[in-house]
């Protein structure tokens, strides 16, 4: 085998193999995607030292109000069982789930935890 041959011969393998890893990233990154179809919905939240209520609604884009108040913020990350966004001012609104429903709120800015509860109507 000439030089030439061997150099043909190396860049079909390379183009082959960078094909194949490109298609196996894609694969990933799908897998990694997680819908956010549990976490839209709306809830009441209970404050974890105070117990006192509050509405939650999550609309399709990930827009959250609370007491039917739109708080601005943005997705950070989500996972199969957690949504985090980050607020206006910079702080983080975890919210996770157990199995495909809601369970808790963590709100960074207050440093409180909210356990989210069923609508009676839902």
């Amino acid at each position: 085998m000439n030089a030439k041959d061997f150099i043909q011969s190396s860049r079909t393998k390379l183009h082959s193999f960078l094909r194949s890893s490109q298609r196996t990233t894609k694969r990933s990154a799908a897998k990694a995607d997680h819908s956010p179809m549990i976490f839209i919905g709306s809830w009441k939240l209970r404050h974890s030292e105070t117990a006192r209520t509050h509405s939650l609604v999550i609309g399709p884009d990930l827009t959250i109000s609370i007491d039917h108040r739109t708080i601005p913020c943005k997705v950070v990350s989500l996972t199969a069982d957690t949504l985090v966004l980050l607020d206006h001012y910079g702080y983080h609104i975890t919210i996770t789930a157990d199995g495909d429903t809601p369970v808790k709120l963590f709100d960074e800015a207050d440093d409180v935890i909210y356990y989210i509860v069923a609508n009676a109507n839902n």
